[in-house]
């Protein structure tokens, strides 16, 4: 029963000196990689430190400044944070807010930073290097409110343009179809003075033929009268001839009175 109790204490004392060697032994190769500035292969290694040691251990900084160095801005802000919570010295805090800040403007979040470049001083007013970033944090502020000023005044002034360019269409679109019932309008007035014209051209035809029509019929009938009248002449005569004939007697004497 001894002997079990001695084994079990023994097992007990062997695997926390192993966890307590396995993170150091992390934390040691992660600041190793850190110093040869392989950033991101600290950054893994600090990480796995911070999982196996104790609950006591923080390892927020070194996690956020291998984080920065690796251009991970956002992991970089949670570190710091979770520093500046996990300690209570006011200088100290300061400056994880100090490194707070200057992850958010690495990542142009530049209102954020104000904000905690404001927290950093409120621990230490005396900090000249977060004064000057805040100034230039709210110099950004306002260059970033211009630009998306100015952006906004283009898209409306190209979003008027559009409209604009909409209705000059529509109107040529008008001024088109006004052109094509003009040319319609004309083309079908043409054709109907067309038409008159031929309608015209027919009824002097018409009447062309009618009086020629008339002056074939006068001739024929001067003719016929002609004839007659040649007929009737010739009649008269013969007539008279036979009326003379017969009032003729034959004159013994050869006188006649």
């Amino acid at each position: 029963m001894m002997k079990s109790v001695i084994l079990l204490a023994i097992v007990f004392f062997m695997t926390g000196f192993t966890q307590a060697q396995s993170w150091k032994d992390s934390l040691r190769v992660g600041k190793q990689y850190y110093q040869e500035g392989n950033y991101k292969q600290a950054y893994q290694s600090l990480l796995e430190a911070q999982k196996l040691a104790p609950s006591e251990v923080d390892l927020s900084q070194d996690i956020g400044n291998a984080a920065y160095r690796s251009q991970d801005y956002e992991m970089a802000e949670k570190a710091f944070r979770a520093a500046a919570s996990n300690n209570e010295d006011k200088n100290t805090q300061s400056k994880h807010w100090h490194n707070v800040g200057n992850s958010q403007m690495q990542a142009k979040n530049y209102k954020a930073a104000v904000e905690s470049y404001k927290n950093a001083l409120r621990k230490d007013p005396s900090d000249e290097k977060t004064r000057y970033n805040l100034a230039e944090a709210q110099r950004r502020v306002k260059q970033q409110e211009n630009q998306n000023q100015k952006k906004n005044q283009d898209q409306d002034k190209n979003q008027d343009q559009n409209k604009s360019q909409d209705q000059n269409g529509s109107d040529g679109d008008k001024e088109n179809n006004k052109q094509s019932d003009n040319q319609d309008q004309n083309k079908n007035n043409q054709d109907q003075s067309n038409q008159d014209q031929n309608s015209e051209s027919g009824d002097n035809n018409s009447d062309a033929t009618q009086e020629s029509e008339g002056k074939l019929s006068d001739r024929k009938t001067d003719r016929m009268l002609e004839d007659l009248l040649k007929k009737e002449m010739q009649t008269k005569k013969k007539v008279r001839g036979i009326e003379s004939g017969k009032n003729q007697q034959p004159v013994k004497s050869g006188k006649r009175w």
